[in-house]
């Protein structure tokens, strides 16, 4: 119903009057009360309140339903209230379970049920046959309290209890009255930093909107969202500049183009680099040169062509060819040239200056082939060798990271084995992979006070969010009430961590 401190302190008549029947229709018989109204009446608020101030001297249980549990999960959470290390199977009704556990022992039992239009009709008949034994069991007090919206449960009801003489009591939450909504408006909604104008519109609001607490409640919200959302909205000024920016950008792009001179620098770099290669390594085999001179013409067309299939037209001139015979001795081409290097022609023009006819550089030149091509051989090995070694850096590094996360992922939730199993938290999401789950806690910003486990259902990895540690279900029921309302949304409910540290073993 509300969602602070001035919430639980307010009382209203007609909810008053209300529990006030409850709590005189439960006390000296056992019966099923079923409390209906509408969404938004402020029915979990009521069931709350009841159990906290008008049922103190009785064994309580609170039954929290969720579309997503099972009966079998619902008996689990009724009798592990009721009995302290009960023992049961939860596939029994819960009338055997209940004559096992109370056989013989004088109790007085009081079970509140919220949202009980999502229990089954195999429930809702279990519920009756309890209220029925205790109607017959001098030892036994059992009340049964269902808080439903309007009409979910008649047709249920009118089924287990035709032709047994007695009838289901209901009993309906009415709509506030005007003063009602003032004063809730007054004590739940007003603050200290509303002015007299915000408390006069938000009155205004209050008598136009549907006198129920959720629709009220939400008046609140709506004046909060707005605030957000214009404080976020853009300026015109910053919107304007953000325009004109773009369109700068868009301008410059389009009159000033990138250009191909990087591609044909590159292009350059290559053929030079091949020519200085072939030098370097002194193969002057006429095959050789014949194909770097033939290389060198072709990627200078296929630059030409690339720079002339553009839109733009640069007419910059391209890098001039390289000789292939700027290093051989005759013009005939009908005769075997020979390459001789700069190095031994200089020896064979001192040698001529000298007096000699320069046979001596031509000797060691016919020596010098075998020497470099042992070298380059040498040299190939060597890069072989290297290269062949398959393991890299990387993937030493590799192993180590994997076995980590493995590690991570396979202590996921340990920490919470060491929980009183006796205690409880609240469920906010059950998902199918981790990515989704951190997601889900990075939506809603609740990385402080979410935590994730790993369980198995069907063979099928989950991963549950969870918040919390509560010594009881009404602690565990209030701190849902202060989280924020895009977790609300989702309608968290309340799991024993008995349930969690059995789900936790699953998963090994």
């Amino acid at each position: 119903m509300t969602n602070g401190s001035n919430a639980r302190e307010l009382d209203l008549d007609s909810q008053i009057q209300l529990l006030s029947r409850i709590q005189f229709l439960t006390r000296f018989n056992s019966n099923l009360i079923q409390i209906t109204g509408t969404e938004g009446a402020g029915k979990t608020w009521l069931a709350q309140h009841y159990i906290e101030h008008y049922s103190q001297n009785c064994n309580q249980a609170l039954l929290l339903c969720h579309p997503a549990q099972t009966d079998s999960q619902h008996r689990s959470i009724v009798l592990k209230q009721l009995v302290n290390q009960p023992l049961f199977n939860d596939q029994d009704p819960l009338i055997q379970s209940l004559e096992r556990m109370l056989e013989g022992h004088r109790s007085d039992v009081l079970l509140i049920i919220d949202d009980a239009h999502l229990l089954s009709p195999v429930l809702i008949a279990e519920l009756w046959a309890v209220i029925t034994r205790a109607q017959s069991e001098p030892l036994w007090q059992i009340n049964v309290l269902l808080f439903s919206q309007t009409g979910r449960l008649n047709k249920y009801l009118d089924q287990v209890s035709h032709g047994q003489g007695q009838m289901p009591l209901e009993l309906e939450i009415s709509d506030l009255t005007e003063q009602e909504v003032q004063t809730f408006v007054e004590v739940v909604l007003s603050s200290d930093a509303l002015d007299a104008n915000g408390r006069r519109e938000l009155k205004e609001k209050a008598a136009s909107a549907e006198p129920k607490p959720r629709a009220l409640m939400q008046l609140n919200n709506t004046d909060n969202n707005m605030a957000n959302s214009s404080s976020r909205t853009l300026s015109p000024l910053a919107l304007l500049v953000v325009m004109l920016a773009i369109l700068t950008a868009g301008v410059v792009f389009w009159f000033f183009p990138a250009n191909d001179e990087p591609a044909q620098s590159a292009n350059n770099t290559i053929v030079t680099d091949t020519a200085k290669e072939n030098l370097k390594t002194e193969h002057y085999d006429d095959a050789d040169t014949a194909q770097s001179a033939t290389i060198a013409p072709q990627q200078a067309k296929k630059v030409a062509l690339s720079s002339s299939d553009r839109a733009i037209d640069d007419a910059r001139v391209l890098p001039q060819e390289i000789s292939s015979e700027g290093l051989t001795v005759g013009r005939n081409d009908d005769s075997q040239r020979v390459v001789v290097p700069s190095q031994v022609v200089d020896a064979m023009l001192s040698g001529q200056a000298l007096g000699t006819s320069g046979q001596e550089a031509l000797a060691q030149q016919a020596a010098t082939p075998e020497t470099t091509q042992s070298n380059t051989d040498i040299n190939t090995n060597d890069v072989t060798t290297v290269s062949s070694d398959p393991v890299t850096p990387q993937q030493k590094a590799a192993a180590p990271v994997l076995s980590v996360q493995q590690k991570k992922s396979a202590a996921l939730g340990e920490e919470l084995k060491n929980v009183d199993s006796r205690h409880y938290t609240l469920q906010l999401a059950a998902l199918q992979s981790l990515s989704t789950a951190q997601k889900f806690i990075a939506e809603h910003k609740i990385q402080n006070i979410a935590t994730l486990y790993e369980t198995r259902r069907k063979g099928e990895a989950w991963f549950i969010v969870i918040t919390g540690n509560y010594k009881d279900i009404v602690t565990a029921r209030r701190a849902e009430l202060l989280l924020p309302d895009s977790v609300q949304a989702v309608q968290p409910w309340v799991k024993s961590y008995a349930q969690i540290h059995r789900e936790i073993d699953q998963a090994k």
